[in-house]
């Protein structure tokens, strides 16, 4: 299979046309609900920061999100013991207008989260050559947060509390993270109208699994501002909740390497794929890059997620983002995954 120089392939721009890419990503008209910041509709997903990495090459990634024109930032409590919103807010407390934050509440942290942290920061160098085992301490953490009680009290304790990680007076969106409809009070609902009215968050919505979401907006919409949920090419539908913002994650994470796995066993349908969209669909960047954006391109008017802890691959996401070439490859690369999985019998995610 012969491989094609593309704009979607690593290497394709020049660095004499970074900061001209940069400048046209950032100047997003996107406004979030309730947010006078302008932000973009490509967004940096900080659930991989800190867990595996130090604080160092966490601040370095933000960093290069940042400086590639990316402008919104998703986080959570409950991410890496809750490292991931100290790291964001320090990497921006000086440049808090200039970005937009998601943080959740729902899942709750453990006692003694300080002594894990600190444990965290003793252990890293020590383990950090050591993947089996650095994966594995990212996985245990990740499986320490409970569900929430979805209480009003516990909202604003939660709140204030990621007001304080993250160094800054107001929240852009808070997501309820993994409610469900019978988490979805009268009195949560006065809660966040309370601390909207407060100045304390400027709006609030749904951060759920997208199986979640349907009951969620058709019986508590007042709930639903914002939703959040998961959505790749291998998706079954396409998202569609008129009044709502949408953010949407994990159009790569296991799926791609999911699509690969299915177009190494079709070979001939992958050097069919080649040939019709001129590009190495066996290249996993490439792969990468036609799944993100076509994920961007079913939410034309939302944010789209994604997470990564190479800062090459983070440049290289956000220049997949520009251009009318992206853009067709990626639409004609969604129909063929439509037309050539379905036909072979492959189930959809959800």
């Amino acid at each position: 299979m012969r491989a094609v120089r593309s704009p979607l392939e690593p290497g394709a721009a020049s660095p004499s046309d970074s900061a001209d890419q940069n400048e046209r990503h950032s100047a997003a008209s996107l406004r979030l609900p309730g947010s006078g910041t302008p932000t973009t509709s490509l967004g940096y997903g900080c659930s991989q920061l800190m867990g595996r990495l130090t604080r160092r090459e966490s601040l370095a990634l933000l960093e290069a999100a940042f400086d590639c024109g990316i402008r919104h930032f998703d986080t959570a409590p409950s991410y890496a013991l809750g490292q991931s919103e100290r790291v964001l807010g320090e990497a921006f407390r000086t440049r808090r207008d200039r970005i937009t934050i998601t943080t959740k509440y729902g899942l709750s942290l453990p006692r003694g989260q300080s002594l894990l942290g600190i444990a965290r920061r003793i252990l890293l160098p020590a383990i950090r050559h050591v993947p089996a085992i650095k994966a594995r301490l990212a996985r245990a953490a990740g499986g320490l947060a409970g569900k929430a009680r979805f209480s009003a009290d516990e909202l604003r304790t939660s709140i204030d509390a990621s007001l304080a990680a993250l160094q800054t007076d107001y929240i852009d969106t808070l997501l309820l993270h993994e409610a469900v409809v019978s988490d979805l009070t009268d009195e949560l609902f006065t809660a966040l109208e309370r601390s909207a009215e407060a100045g304390k968050i400027r709006s609030f919505g749904i951060g759920s699994e997208a199986v979640a979401i349907p009951p969620i907006y058709r019986d508590a919409r007042r709930f639903c501002p914002v939703l959040q949920f998961e959505w790749s090419v291998l998706s079954r539908e396409k998202p569609a909740y008129p009044g709502s913002f949408l953010i949407t994650h994990r159009s790569l994470s296991g799926n791609v390497a999911r699509l690969r796995a299915w177009l190494d066993a079709h070979p001939q349908t992958a050097a069919a794929w080649s040939t019709e969209l001129d590009l190495d669909v066996a290249s996993m960047p490439v792969l990468s890059r036609l799944m993100l954006t076509a994920a961007r391109q079913v939410n034309p008017a939302g944010i789209t997620l994604f997470s990564s802890r190479n800062a090459e691959n983070i440049k290289a996401n956000a220049r997949a983002m520009e251009g009318a070439a992206e853009a067709a490859a990626a639409a004609a690369f969604a129909g063929l995954v439509r037309r050539d999985m379905a036909m072979s019998g492959q189930p959809s995610v959800r």
